[in-house]
Protein backbone atom coordinates (compact mmCIF):
# COMPACT_ATOMS: atom_id res chain seq x y z
CA UNK A 1 0.00 0.00 0.00
CA UNK A 2 2.72 2.51 0.91
CA UNK A 3 4.66 1.60 -2.63
CA UNK A 4 1.96 2.08 -4.52
CA UNK A 5 1.32 5.44 -2.32
CA UNK A 6 4.83 6.41 -3.35
CA UNK A 7 4.64 5.23 -6.86
CA UNK A 8 1.37 7.40 -7.32
CA UNK A 9 2.68 10.76 -5.92
CA UNK A 10 6.01 10.08 -8.14
CA UNK A 11 3.45 9.67 -10.89
CA UNK A 12 1.42 12.64 -10.34
CA UNK A 13 4.69 15.24 -9.24
CA UNK A 14 7.08 14.61 -11.88
CA UNK A 15 4.74 16.04 -15.01
CA UNK A 16 3.77 18.58 -12.80
CA UNK A 17 7.38 19.23 -11.71
CA UNK A 18 8.10 19.20 -15.34
CA UNK A 19 4.87 21.73 -16.26
CA UNK A 20 6.24 24.17 -13.97
CA UNK A 21 9.84 23.72 -14.80
CA UNK A 22 8.56 24.62 -18.64
CA UNK A 23 6.15 27.34 -17.27
CA UNK A 24 9.24 29.25 -16.09
CA UNK A 25 11.67 28.68 -18.21
CA UNK A 26 8.45 30.06 -21.09
CA UNK A 27 8.24 33.38 -18.95
CA UNK A 28 12.36 34.24 -18.26
CA UNK A 29 12.38 33.85 -22.53
CA UNK A 30 9.51 36.57 -22.61
CA UNK A 31 11.17 38.62 -19.85
CA UNK A 32 14.32 38.44 -21.24
CA UNK A 33 12.45 39.81 -24.66
CA UNK A 34 10.88 42.28 -23.32
CA UNK A 35 13.70 43.76 -21.04
CA UNK A 36 16.82 43.60 -23.63
CA UNK A 37 15.05 46.51 -26.26
CA UNK A 38 13.99 48.39 -23.23
CA UNK A 39 18.26 47.68 -21.82
CA UNK A 40 19.54 48.42 -25.26
CA UNK A 41 17.36 51.84 -25.61
CA UNK A 42 18.02 53.10 -22.13
CA UNK A 43 22.17 52.13 -23.46
CA UNK A 44 21.02 54.01 -26.20
CA UNK A 45 19.49 57.04 -24.35
CA UNK A 46 22.13 56.91 -21.44
CA UNK A 47 25.08 56.82 -24.44
CA UNK A 48 23.40 59.98 -25.82
CA UNK A 49 22.83 61.73 -22.98
CA UNK A 50 26.43 61.22 -21.97
CA UNK A 51 27.65 62.63 -24.99
CA UNK A 52 25.20 65.60 -24.75
CA UNK A 53 26.47 65.92 -21.34
CA UNK A 54 29.88 65.86 -22.37
CA UNK A 55 29.72 68.29 -25.50
CA UNK A 56 28.07 71.23 -22.90
CA UNK A 57 30.39 70.70 -20.65
CA UNK A 58 33.42 70.66 -23.06
CA UNK A 59 31.39 74.13 -24.44
CA UNK A 60 30.62 75.42 -21.12
CA UNK A 61 34.91 75.07 -20.33
CA UNK A 62 35.64 76.78 -23.71
CA UNK A 63 33.17 79.22 -23.15
CA UNK A 64 34.51 79.72 -19.43
CA UNK A 65 38.29 79.75 -20.83
CA UNK A 66 37.03 82.47 -23.18
CA UNK A 67 35.54 84.18 -20.79
CA UNK A 68 38.67 84.40 -18.41
CA UNK A 69 40.67 85.21 -21.35
CA UNK A 70 39.07 88.18 -21.99
CA UNK A 71 39.07 88.77 -18.34
CA UNK A 72 42.01 88.74 -18.34
CA UNK A 73 43.12 90.76 -21.34
CA UNK A 74 40.60 93.47 -19.94
CA UNK A 75 42.39 93.23 -16.41
CA UNK A 76 45.86 94.22 -18.18
CA UNK A 77 44.19 96.80 -20.52
CA UNK A 78 42.76 98.28 -17.52
CA UNK A 79 46.40 98.03 -16.02
CA UNK A 80 48.10 99.91 -18.84
CA UNK A 81 45.09 102.70 -18.79
CA UNK A 82 46.01 102.70 -14.76
CA UNK A 83 49.45 103.03 -16.25
CA UNK A 84 49.19 105.40 -18.67
CA UNK A 85 47.18 107.37 -16.53
CA UNK A 86 49.26 107.50 -13.67
CA UNK A 87 52.19 108.51 -16.19
CA UNK A 88 50.09 111.11 -18.02
CA UNK A 89 49.51 112.82 -14.31
CA UNK A 90 53.41 112.52 -13.60
CA UNK A 91 54.49 114.31 -16.93
CA UNK A 92 51.58 116.70 -16.25
CA UNK A 93 52.40 117.60 -12.99
CA UNK A 94 55.85 117.89 -14.07
CA UNK A 95 55.07 120.09 -17.26
CA UNK A 96 52.88 122.19 -14.50
CA UNK A 97 56.41 122.55 -12.29
CA UNK A 98 58.22 123.61 -15.72
CA UNK A 99 55.48 126.15 -16.09
CA UNK A 100 55.47 127.59 -12.78
CA UNK A 101 59.62 128.02 -13.32
CA UNK A 102 59.09 129.29 -16.75
CA UNK A 103 56.12 131.82 -16.17
CA UNK A 104 58.99 132.59 -13.20
CA UNK A 105 62.05 132.81 -15.69
CA UNK A 106 59.56 134.99 -18.44
CA UNK A 107 58.83 137.45 -15.34
CA UNK A 108 62.35 137.77 -14.48
CA UNK A 109 62.77 137.55 -18.45
CA UNK A 110 60.42 140.41 -18.99
CA UNK A 111 61.74 142.61 -15.83
CA UNK A 112 65.08 142.89 -17.22
CA UNK A 113 63.71 143.40 -20.88
CA UNK A 114 62.04 146.39 -19.40
CA UNK A 115 65.17 147.40 -17.51
CA UNK A 116 67.28 147.04 -20.95
CA UNK A 117 64.54 149.31 -22.85
CA UNK A 118 64.61 151.82 -20.18
CA UNK A 119 68.20 151.28 -20.27
CA UNK A 120 68.64 151.84 -23.97
CA UNK A 121 65.71 154.56 -24.48
CA UNK A 122 67.89 156.76 -21.84
CA UNK A 123 70.99 156.06 -23.90
CA UNK A 124 70.12 157.22 -26.59
CA UNK A 125 67.91 159.98 -25.08
CA UNK A 126 70.54 162.47 -25.60
CA UNK A 127 69.84 165.84 -24.34
CA UNK A 128 72.18 168.89 -23.43
CA UNK A 129 73.41 169.14 -20.52
CA UNK A 130 76.31 172.08 -21.07
CA UNK A 131 77.23 174.75 -23.18
CA UNK A 132 80.28 176.89 -24.03
CA UNK A 133 82.30 178.38 -26.42
CA UNK A 134 85.97 179.96 -26.30
CA UNK A 135 87.14 182.43 -28.93
CA UNK A 136 90.27 182.85 -31.17
CA UNK A 137 92.43 185.90 -32.02
CA UNK A 138 92.19 187.56 -35.26
CA UNK A 139 93.30 184.96 -37.95
CA UNK A 140 94.44 182.42 -35.28
CA UNK A 141 93.82 179.10 -33.88
CA UNK A 142 95.68 178.71 -30.28
CA UNK A 143 93.62 178.69 -27.44
CA UNK A 144 94.32 181.10 -24.77
CA UNK A 145 94.89 180.68 -21.16
CA UNK A 146 91.32 181.63 -20.63
CA UNK A 147 90.15 179.21 -23.34
CA UNK A 148 91.88 176.27 -21.78
CA UNK A 149 89.96 176.79 -18.23
CA UNK A 150 86.95 176.80 -20.23
CA UNK A 151 87.96 173.85 -21.56
CA UNK A 152 89.15 171.76 -18.36
CA UNK A 153 85.46 172.63 -17.03
CA UNK A 154 83.78 170.64 -19.94
CA UNK A 155 86.72 167.82 -19.86
CA UNK A 156 85.84 167.66 -16.13
CA UNK A 157 82.08 167.53 -16.54
CA UNK A 158 82.11 164.76 -19.07
CA UNK A 159 84.04 162.81 -16.86
CA UNK A 160 81.14 162.41 -15.09
CA UNK A 161 79.40 161.52 -17.83
CA UNK A 162 80.63 158.24 -19.75
CA UNK A 163 78.15 158.31 -22.63
CA UNK A 164 78.67 162.02 -22.82
CA UNK A 165 79.27 163.55 -26.47
CA UNK A 166 80.83 166.71 -27.15
CA UNK A 167 79.91 168.92 -30.63
CA UNK A 168 82.48 171.19 -31.52
CA UNK A 169 81.43 173.84 -33.98
CA UNK A 170 84.31 176.37 -35.50
CA UNK A 171 83.49 180.06 -36.65
CA UNK A 172 85.17 182.88 -38.18
CA UNK A 173 84.27 186.56 -38.57
CA UNK A 174 83.40 187.96 -42.39
CA UNK A 175 86.99 188.99 -43.07
CA UNK A 176 88.26 187.08 -45.39
CA UNK A 177 87.58 184.72 -48.21
CA UNK A 178 85.03 182.46 -47.61
CA UNK A 179 87.46 179.07 -48.36
CA UNK A 180 90.04 180.11 -46.01
CA UNK A 181 87.98 181.00 -43.06
CA UNK A 182 86.05 178.13 -43.83
CA UNK A 183 89.54 175.80 -42.88
CA UNK A 184 90.76 178.39 -40.34
CA UNK A 185 87.45 177.14 -38.40
CA UNK A 186 87.89 173.80 -39.07
CA UNK A 187 91.52 174.65 -37.36
CA UNK A 188 90.34 176.19 -34.20
CA UNK A 189 87.83 173.43 -33.86
CA UNK A 190 90.74 171.04 -34.15
CA UNK A 191 92.47 172.91 -31.51
CA UNK A 192 89.73 172.34 -29.14
CA UNK A 193 89.60 169.03 -30.20
CA UNK A 194 93.22 167.91 -29.05
CA UNK A 195 92.98 169.80 -25.93
CA UNK A 196 89.74 168.08 -24.34
CA UNK A 197 91.83 164.49 -25.85
CA UNK A 198 94.73 165.42 -23.49
CA UNK A 199 92.11 165.78 -21.21
CA UNK A 200 91.48 162.38 -21.20
CA UNK A 201 87.78 163.09 -22.92
CA UNK A 202 87.51 159.93 -25.56
CA UNK A 203 88.28 161.16 -29.48
CA UNK A 204 85.37 158.55 -30.39
CA UNK A 205 82.70 160.91 -27.83
CA UNK A 206 84.16 164.27 -29.89
CA UNK A 207 82.48 165.40 -33.10
CA UNK A 208 83.73 168.68 -34.73
CA UNK A 209 82.81 171.13 -37.25
CA UNK A 210 83.95 174.18 -39.23
CA UNK A 211 81.31 176.38 -40.22
CA UNK A 212 83.50 179.52 -41.32
CA UNK A 213 81.27 182.69 -41.63
CA UNK A 214 78.43 181.15 -43.07
CA UNK A 215 76.53 180.95 -39.90
CA UNK A 216 77.30 182.54 -36.53
CA UNK A 217 76.76 180.87 -33.80
CA UNK A 218 73.81 179.99 -31.59
CA UNK A 219 73.16 182.82 -29.66
CA UNK A 220 75.58 184.79 -30.49
CA UNK A 221 72.84 187.96 -30.95
CA UNK A 222 71.45 188.03 -27.36
CA UNK A 223 75.20 186.84 -25.67
CA UNK A 224 76.09 190.55 -27.32
CA UNK A 225 73.29 192.21 -26.23
CA UNK A 226 73.49 190.90 -22.86
CA UNK A 227 77.08 192.25 -22.26
CA UNK A 228 76.89 195.35 -24.45
CA UNK A 229 73.93 196.34 -26.20
CA UNK A 230 75.58 199.12 -28.47
CA UNK A 231 78.29 196.60 -28.84
CA UNK A 232 80.89 198.09 -32.14
CA UNK A 233 81.40 196.09 -35.12
CA UNK A 234 84.86 195.23 -33.78
CA UNK A 235 83.26 193.65 -30.93
CA UNK A 236 80.99 191.50 -33.09
CA UNK A 237 84.07 190.22 -35.18
CA UNK A 238 86.03 189.23 -32.04
CA UNK A 239 83.35 187.37 -30.16
CA UNK A 240 82.44 185.68 -34.03
CA UNK A 241 85.85 183.78 -33.77
CA UNK A 242 85.20 181.41 -31.60
CA UNK A 243 84.53 177.44 -31.20
CA UNK A 244 81.06 176.73 -30.21
CA UNK A 245 80.87 173.92 -27.49
CA UNK A 246 77.55 171.65 -26.71
CA UNK A 247 78.01 168.45 -24.47
CA UNK A 248 75.14 166.32 -24.59
CA UNK A 249 74.53 163.50 -22.12
CA UNK A 250 72.41 160.24 -22.08
CA UNK A 251 69.45 160.10 -19.82
CA UNK A 252 67.49 162.10 -17.23
CA UNK A 253 70.46 164.39 -16.41
CA UNK A 254 70.10 168.25 -15.39
CA UNK A 255 71.15 170.53 -18.08
CA UNK A 256 74.16 173.18 -17.09
CA UNK A 257 76.37 175.88 -18.37
CA UNK A 258 80.17 176.00 -18.49
CA UNK A 259 81.58 178.96 -17.46
CA UNK A 260 82.32 180.96 -20.86
CA UNK A 261 85.98 182.33 -21.86
CA UNK A 262 85.33 185.77 -23.52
Amino acid sequence: MINIGKSLVWGVGIPIALALATSGCATKKYVASQVTPVNHRVSALEKSTNEKVSYLNNKIDTGLSEVNERISTTDQKVAQVAAAAQQAQGTASRAMEETEANSGKIAANSTAISTLGASVANSLNFQLVEKADVTFAFNKADLTPEAKLALDQIALKMAGLPRSVVELAGFTDTVGSKNYNLALSRRRAEAVQRYLVMAKVPIRSIRIIGLGEETPPEGLTADLTAVDPNASKAERRRLARRVRINVYGAGDITAGTASRQQ
